[in-house]
């Protein structure tokens, strides 16, 4: 599984828990094609510059429903304001953009991707990757690319149920007390 069946992804989309079903799907068709050791998503608050983490594989880690401070450097210019991927593969450069630079570190990531879901012309949500040094270079990142349609289909039914307060686990909510990091 590399290049995603769109056919199919509109068929999850019908179903009970789309915006579950068809994040799912996403992420081990991205996990398959490029690789990944901790995946977040978030939905963006630009009006207050921050994200609000959706999903995530490592609750310890990175809970969902906590919102994270977003700066304007690098990482916002490309993904927020130029809609492209961001990625690195040295913990240097994820320390030029990330304020948790030292948590990514503490866990044993040096390599990051960031997938932009796109619609109306606006960023709507991203999938995060981390993984080993070195991980994510320009061919597993054009190929993690080829799933941004479903990632946005993803975020498109998750913005239906209403992203302000809905994530991508199809039996939890956000928790009561949410948290900003940075």
């Amino acid at each position: 599984m590399t290049a995603p069946d769109l056919a199919y992804a509109f068929a999850l989309a019908q179903g009970p828990n789309a915006a579950a079903t068809v994040f799912a799907w996403c992420r081990a068709g991205i996990h398959k094609a490029a690789g990944s050791l901790l995946t977040t998503a978030s939905v963006y608050d630009l009006a207050n510059m921050r994200s609000r983490r959706v999903w995530t594989d490592k609750a310890a880690a990175y809970p969902t429903g906590n919102f994270k401070r977003l700066d304007r450097n690098t990482y916002f210019d490309t993904v927020i304001a130029g809609k492209r991927p961001f990625s690195s593969t040295t913990i240097e450069e994820i320390a030029t953009v990330f304020f948790d630079w030292e948590k990514i570190r503490a866990l044993g990531f040096e390599s990051n991707m960031n997938l932009p879901a796109i619609a109306n012309g606006e960023v709507i949500g991203t999938i995060n990757l981390l993984h080993r040094k070195g991980h994510f270079t320009e061919a597993r990142v054009a190929t993690a690319m080829e799933w941004q349609p479903v990632a946005t289909l993803a975020f498109l039914l998750l913005h239906r149920q209403g992203a302000e307060t809905a994530n991508f686990h199809a039996d939890g909510a956000i928790p009561t007390e949410v948290a900003m990091e940075g």
